[in-house]
């Protein structure tokens, strides 16, 4: 008995290797719905930052923001002419013209003690700590007697001292006392005593 084979019909090639259409398709109302919000979200960015950014492009400033965009680049080209560090610091934070020219003044092996640094009703005070601690830096400085001062928080705990005569004895060569209207030097040794 024969058996029948029925042949199969041959594709051309292109077609066989062809793979199968598949029809993709998106609904067109959620493309639109997120392009839409898309634009609603950029636009309202792009409002928010014109916004502020607005008035110191164009020099536009309300009472008490008087600093612009213009203003400054006057300022950074005034400022690029001054060639003296302590004079440029002392346009812009008067307390680190201070603290470089202190730094400049000092003997680099100065051992300093800064008093009235310590406790919760010092905090105001510890950005001068900070401003001389950056600018007198190698220099030794301790603000509290012991040597080790701890930070708890917003303020520093530690042994405070604001005799001349101890600061003295225990080596240290200047004493800084914050006062109210600004440090003060007290010179304990020819080492802590500033010259020009």
């Amino acid at each position: 008995m024969a058996k029948l084979v029925k042949a199969k019909k041959k594709r051309p090639d292109a077609e066989r290797n062809k793979p199968p259409a598949v029809a993709l398709t998106q609904p067109a109302a959620a493309g639109n719905i997120f392009a839409l919000s898309n634009l609603v979200v950029t636009l309202a960015v792009g409002i928010v930052a014109f916004s502020l950014a607005a008035p110191q492009l164009l020099g536009e400033a309300k009472p008490g923001t008087e600093i612009t965009l213009a203003a400054l680049n006057q300022r950074a080209e005034a400022l690029q002419k001054v060639t003296d560090p302590i004079q440029r610091d002392s346009y812009c934070i008067p307390l680190s013209a201070y603290g470089r020219a202190l730094d400049r003044a000092l003997d680099k092996n100065a051992r300093i003690f800064v008093t009235g640094i310590l406790g919760k009703t010092n905090v105001s005070k510890g950005g001068y700590y900070y401003f001389l601690q950056n600018h007198l830096f190698p220099r030794a400085m301790e603000i509290s007697l012991d040597g080790h001062a701890v930070a708890d928080g917003s303020f520093f705990v530690g042994v405070p001292c604001d005799s001349p005569d101890v600061l003295k004895a225990k080596g240290f060569d200047l004493m800084i006392r914050l006062e109210s209207n600004g440090p003060q030097l007290i010179p304990l040794t020819p080492k802590g005593t500033p010259h020009e």
